[in-house]
C-alpha cells in the first residue's frame, strides 16, 4: 500500500459520465444494494478498509467492509475513525466565514493584519493577500513551503512550526497579484488556520471544536485523539503491510489534521446540503458560491487532475449532471484516503472514508453521489495500470483531446506514440462529442487488447493511425 508523501486532495477521476436524472432525491435500493455489493465483494477478510456513508430526506445509512486492523478484527462501521486529511479545509474555510458572520474579521482583511509586525507577508503589484485569498486557494502560495526538513514527509510536516512559517513567509517572492489565478495550497490553508486561532485567542482546535462541532454535534471529530476514539481507529498500512497510523499535525492541523466518522460526516454533509439547519447555515450558503475556476491542478498530477470550479474551498469537478448541483472534497495523507461530496438539489450526500489504495476514492464517491454504478464505473488503481501509458487533456476552447505527455517504458512508448497529437478517433468512435472521461473509459481494457488512434496534428496537416496493444506497466511512485 502506498504511502502518498504529501497532503492531498483529489484522487485521479476516471468514471464514465453516464447518469439517469430525474425527480428522484432519495437513494434508491438499487443504488444502496450496489454499495453494499462492492464493499462487500473488495473488503471481506481483506487487511484495508473502506466505510461509505449515504444521506439524504429519509436520514442517513453508513455501510463498511474490512476491519479496522488496530489490534482488533472488529469490523469498520460509521463510528470507525479516520484521519481526513485536506477535508480539513473545508472546515478551516467554513471557520473563517463564520469569524467573518460574526463581524471578527471580513474577509478581504489582509492576512498581515493579523500576524506580528515582525513577519513581513509578501506583496505583488501592490496587492497584499487577504484572508480570502488563502480559504479559495488564490493567493500565489505553493503547495508547500519549501523549508521543512525530515528524514521523510511525515516528520517535515510533523515538525514544521510557526518559526518556519514566518521565515518562508519573510523570505517568498509572489509571480502574481493575490487573487487573480487558483493554485492549490497546503500552507495557505496552514496560514488561514493560524491567524484566525491569533485572532479568536485560542488554538486552532478549540476554536474548531467551538464553532463548528458543537453546532452541528459532530463529537466524534477532532484533532487529538481520545483514548476511547483511539479504540476505534481504522488503521492504514505502508507498502510492506505494516500499521501505519496517521501524521500527528500541529502547525498544518487546519490544512489537514482533524480524524473524523462517517457519522459525523454526514451530519456535516447534512447540513451542507440544506437537510438540516443551525446557526452556521448563513456561513455554510455563501462557501458554497463558485469564485475561481483551476488552472494549475495537482502539482506533480496529470492533466486530468483540474479542479474544476472553485467555492470556498469546495470543488465542481466537471459539470453536474442535469438535475443535480454538486459540490466535494477529497483528503488523503499517508495511508489514509477520503472523499465528501453532496448535491445542493437533490439534498443528497456522501462520505467515503477507507485505508486502501486500490480504488480512487474521489472515483467511489463522485460515482455514488451522480448515481452511478460502482460495478461497471470503478476500476482498481494500482502501481502496474493497464492501459496505453498516455497522459490526455481536453482542451477547453476546440474540445481536441490532446495527448500530453507519454509513460516511459508503457506501450505507448514502445509504440513510438509521440506527446502533442490530437486524438481524432478511438477504435473509429469520434472524440468530438466525448467528455475527458469517456475518452479515457475507451482507451483502457484488459491487457493484451488493442486500441486503435487515429491521430491529427495540431494544424491539421497530417493524419495517421496507430495501433497499440493494452499491457500493464509501471508508475514511477511519489
Amino acid at each position: 500500500m502506498t504511502a502518498v508523501p504529501r497532503l492531498i486532495s483529489v484522487a485521479l477521476l476516471l468514471f464514465v459520465a453516464r447518469w439517469q436524472c430525474g425527480a428522484q432525491n432519495t437513494f434508491t435500493d438499487a443504488e444502496i444494494n450496489g454499495v453494499q455489493a462492492f464493499l462487500r465483494d473488495n473488503f471481506s477478510g481483506k487487511k484495508d478498509c473502506m466505510v461509505i456513508g449515504l444521506i439524504d430526506e429519509h436520514g442517513s445509512k453508513v455501510f463498511g467492509g474490512g476491519t479496522l486492523d488496530n489490534g482488533t478484527t472488529n469490523l469498520v462501521n460509521g463510528d470507525s475513525v479516520f484521519f481526513i486529511g485536506s477535508i480539513t479545509k473545508t472546515l478551516t474555510a467554513l471557520l473563517l466565514q463564520d469569524m467573518a458572520d460574526r463581524g471578527e474579521v471580513k474577509l478581504d482583511d489582509p492576512v498581515a493584519r493579523y500576524l506580528p509586525k515582525s513577519v513581513k507577508m509578501p506583496m505583488h503589484g501592490g496587492k497584499q493577500i487577504t484572508l480570502l485569498n488563502l480559504a479559495t486557494h488564490t493567493a500565489g502560495f505553493p503547495h508547500d513551503s519549501d523549508n521543512m526538513t525530515g528524514k521523510d514527509w511525515q516528520e517535515e510536516f510533523e515538525t514544521c512550526n510557526v518559526e518556519k512559517m514566518y521565515a518562508y513567509l519573510s523570505s517568498f517572492k509572489l509571480s502574481r497579484d493575490p487573487g487573480t489565478e487558483y493554485e492549490y495550497s497546503n500552507f495557505g490553508a496552514v496560514l488561514l488556520g493560524h491567524v484566525l486561532s491569533l485572532k479568536a485567542g485560542t488554538n486552532f482546535e478549540s476554536l474548531l471544536l467551538d464553532r463548528i462541532c458543537r453546532p452541528l454535534h459532530m463529537g466524534n471529530t477532532r484533532i487529538s485523539l481520545t483514548a476511547e476514539m483511539k479504540s476505534r481507529l481504522a488503521m492504514g498500512h505502508d507498502d510492506s503491510g505494516k500499521p501505519y497510523p496517521p501524521a500527528k499535525l500541529e502547525l498544518y492541523a487546519p490544512a489537514g489534521g482533524v480524524h473524523s466518522t462517517a457519522n459525523d460526516l454526514l451530519k456535516y454533509l447534512s447540513a451542507q446540503a440544506g437537510l438540516t439547519t443551525s446557526s452556521l447555515t448563513p456561513s455554510i450558503e455563501k462557501t458554497h458560491v463558485i469564485r475561481y475556476q483551476d488552472s494549475h491542478g495537482y502539482p506533480g498530477g496529470t492533466d486530468t487532475n483540474y479542479y474544476g470550479n472553485i467555492a470556498m474551498p469546495w470543488m465542481q469537478r466537471g459539470a453536474s449532471p442535469a438535475g443535480m448541483a454538486l459540490l466535494g472534497h477529497a483528503g488523503g495523507a499517508g495511508s489514509y484516503h477520503n472523499w465528501v461530496g453532496f448535491d445542493m438539489q437533490q439534498r443528497r450526500g456522501v462520505v467515503a472514508l477507507t485505508t486502501s489504495a486500490r480504488f480512487g476514492i474521489e472515483e467511489i464517491g463522485q460515482a455514488a453521489l451522480r448515481r452511478l454504478s460502482l460495478r461497471d464505473n470503478v476500476l482498481e488503481i494500482t502501481l502496474e495500470p493497464v492501459g496505453i501509458g498516455a497522459e490526455l487533456k481536453l482542451e477547453p476552447a476546440n474540445h481536441a483531446l490532446r495527448i500530453m505527455k507519454i509513460i516511459p517504458n508503457s506501450p505507448a512508448s514502445q509504440a513510438g506514440l509521440p506527446a502533442g497529437l490530437i486524438i481524432q478517433k478511438i477504435d473509429d468512435v469520434s472524440t468530438a462529442s466525448k467528455s475527458l472521461a469517456e475518452c479515457v473509459n475507451l482507451i483502457r481494457g484488459k491487457a493484451g487488447t488493442k486500441v486503435r488512434l487515429e491521430l491529427v496534428t495540431e494544424d491539421g496537416s497530417k493524419t495517421n493511425t496507430m495501433e497499440i496493444t493494452r499491457a500493464k506497466f509501471q508508475i514511477a511512485k511519489r
